[in-house]
């Protein structure tokens, strides 16, 4: 009976030994604007500056993707709640309007990723991130799943 209390004994005191070790809840803090370029330069990116006022900063890294570059713009909105990655595709063709129904149809095929059109007739393609515990292998799956779907839509945007 001793020996049975004894391993008793022995495997609740290992137990609560790793308890520590597992019960590390995940990190879910956001990151500031600052670390989401370091972030990026961690991964590897050359990050190109494009606006460096307080508040508003965003950045530019160049991807490769099937057959040209993709470049990308990151930033945080304004509420923090979001990482956004965009990507510029031109000038929207409005007047075409059977294209414009082609790329507002392939917005289902894509999803989270989406096309839309600036208040200044530029034609985008984007993805919001949730900004709370972005890893880098987070990044990294918005980032090729972004570049992924503006390669594989080239022959309707372009």
């Amino acid at each position: 009976m001793n020996k049975n209390k004894s391993v008793v004994f022995l495997m609740t005191l290992f137990f609560i030994w790793l308890l520590p070790i597992t019960g590390h809840a995940q990190n879910c803090d956001v990151i500031t604007r600052l670390q989401l370029k370091e972030k990026l330069e961690q991964m590897g990116f050359e990050v190109k500056i494009i606006n460096d006022k307080v508040g508003e900063e965003k950045y530019e890294v160049t991807h490769p993707g099937a057959g040209f570059s993709v470049p990308l713009g990151y930033e945080i909105s304004a509420s923090t709640n979001f990482i956004w990655i965009t990507s510029f595709l031109g000038k929207a063709d409005t007047a075409n309007a059977d294209k414009t129904l082609k790329i507002l149809k392939q917005n289902a095929s894509i999803q989270p990723s989406f096309f839309y059109i600036t208040e200044k007739g530029n034609l985008m393609m984007a993805v919001a991130v949730e900004n709370r515990g972005v890893t880098p292998a987070i990044l990294r799956r918005h980032i090729d799943k972004l570049v992924g779907d503006v390669s594989k839509t080239s022959d309707i945007w372009q």
